[in-house]
């Protein structure tokens, strides 16, 4: 958002995004977003421990987001960078946990492979972000691409993983269901044997 404009001449100064405001302020509302729909999301998740970790380090990742957009990177680069660099392995961590409580569970193949898709990506995404710091080849790419593909890549998932829940009944509530159908089928099948007229007696 901010940075030199015509570096190397007479005119060159330091100079903001009109919208750099805005955008600090978009992250922050992203990271929140973040964090409350991992607690939102949390009953759907089967109860294992890998399960609860999991949404438990997405939580954690969202509000690392708030503190990206809360220290702009022009005012506060220590600490703009500390938060990202903390927030990437620890959402990460938090999507390979959910791919192990969710690849042989209720719910959806296609969670945990967009959830295991989107985490190479973004880990690939990093490693040509951080080349492209150090100036290796990866920097003709741009240092915007590959930042996006690492962590846009993480907001992506989420909002399609959040539909892909929203689609389907929370497990408990499967389970509570299936087991509500059947004490209701076997009611119905006592109730049945229960009023089955009885044959009349023959007489002698």
């Amino acid at each position: 958002m901010c940075g030199f404009a015509d570096v190397g001449s007479r005119a060159e100064r330091f100079v903001c995004s009109p919208w750099h405001v805005l955008a600090n302020a978009g992250t922050v509302f992203n990271g929140l977003a973040l964090a409350i729909g991992a607690l939102l999301l949390w009953r759907f998740w089967p109860r294992r421990v890998s399960g609860r970790a999991g949404s438990l380090l997405l939580a954690i990742g969202g509000l690392l987001v708030v503190g990206v957009g809360l220290t702009p990177w022009d005012l506060l680069p220590d600490a703009h960078h500390a938060f990202a660099l903390l927030q990437a392995p620890l959402q990460w961590a938090g999507m390979l946990l959910l791919v192990r409580a969710t690849w042989h569970g209720a719910l959806p193949r296609a969670v945990p492979v967009v959830t295991a898709s989107a985490a190479m990506l973004s880990i690939a995404g990093f490693a040509l972000f951080v080349d492209a710091l150090a100036g290796g080849p990866s920097a003709s790419l741009g240092l915007g691409l590959t930042e996006r593909v690492a962590f846009d890549t993480l907001t992506l998932w989420s909002a399609v993983v959040g539909v892909l829940l929203l689609r389907q009944r929370p497990p408990q509530a499967q389970a509570q269901a299936q087991a509500q159908a059947q004490a209701q089928a076997a009611a119905a099948i006592s109730a049945g044997r229960g009023t089955r007229p009885r044959r009349a007696s023959s007489s002698p």
